[in-house]
């Protein structure tokens, strides 16, 4: 099934911030490449706490949003309260959405179709709901492969399997898998680059938020598999890095996937 962010809610915008600047940039790219005006209906699938929908909404005034989880919505509800915008809000799966065909001028996804089942069926949904002429637009994680970050995780990913537990997220693995199921819409799909910075931490500081199982795929690991795995985890760093108290400077990317439907 797909994954629900409920046991996230305490902690999700704290560890999944991107700089404001890059949020920005986003922002505007998403405006400015999808000729969005304040009378465009648009919908975020997996809109969670609206790290993202809100600060849109300042910009065009209103948007839509589905998600699974009703406590990643009540936190975007206190959020928005203060403000003078709309952001109209439905619990759906996103491979069933609830909204007439051909309602929406732009269906945009931060950060999500890795998490969905049938993920696929989801990108019909998005065509099926779009006019013509509107776009579907993705974003994917920017971390690199060769990261510390990207290393650690494989390394506890390993380790999970050797206890028969399978860490793999459900939905699609990678941004070529997204980009070529695109092409099925008989288009090319474009991407726009919108931001490149980088980020220093240590192995120390991503051994703790592996082991605080701060994002979804440590949550298939049982408490005393991970017990058992994080000083595996710690030994492998020390080995790999020298220290795990070494700063390490990682580059990120954040871009966009843009398909339009004809």
């Amino acid at each position: 099934m797909s994954i629900v962010f409920d046991r996230a809610v305490r902690f999700y915008d704290q560890t999944r911030a991107i700089p404001i600047q890059v949020q920005d940039a986003a922002l505007d790219a998403l405006v400015r490449e999808t000729h969005l005006t304040r009378e465009s209906p648009v919908l975020e699938i997996g809109i969670g706490t609206g790290r993202i929908a809100i600060p849109l909404a300042r910009k065009i005034g209103r948007v839509s949003g589905v998600d699974l989880s009703l406590l990643m919505m009540n936190v975007l509800q206190q959020k928005a309260a203060r403000d003078n915008f709309r952001i109209e809000l439905a619990q759906a799966d996103v491979v069933r959405l609830p909204f007439r065909q051909a309602h929406f001028d732009l269906i945009y996804a931060v950060h999500v179709l890795h998490l969905v089942k049938g993920w696929r069926d989801a990108v019909a949904e998005a065509h099926r709901l779009l006019k013509v002429g509107g776009y579907f637009v993705v974003s994917w994680h920017g971390r690199m492969p060769d990261s510390p970050n990207t290393l650690m995780r494989k390394e506890l990913h390993r380790i999970a399997r050797e206890h028969s537990i399978e860490t793999t997220r459900p939905g699609a693995q990678s941004e070529g898998e997204i980009f070529d199921e695109l092409r099925n819409w008989g288009i090319e799909p474009r991407v726009v680059n919108v931001a490149e910075w980088t980020e220093a931490t240590t192995p120390a500081l991503i051994i703790e938020e592996l082991d605080q199982q701060l994002f979804s795929e440590t949550w298939a690991i049982p408490r005393e598999v991970m017990d058992e795995t994080i000083p595996r985890v710690r030994a492998w760093a020390l080995e790999q890095f020298g220290s795990l108290d070494r700063e390490i400077v990682s580059p990120y990317n954040f871009r966009w996937l843009i398909a339009q439907k004809s």
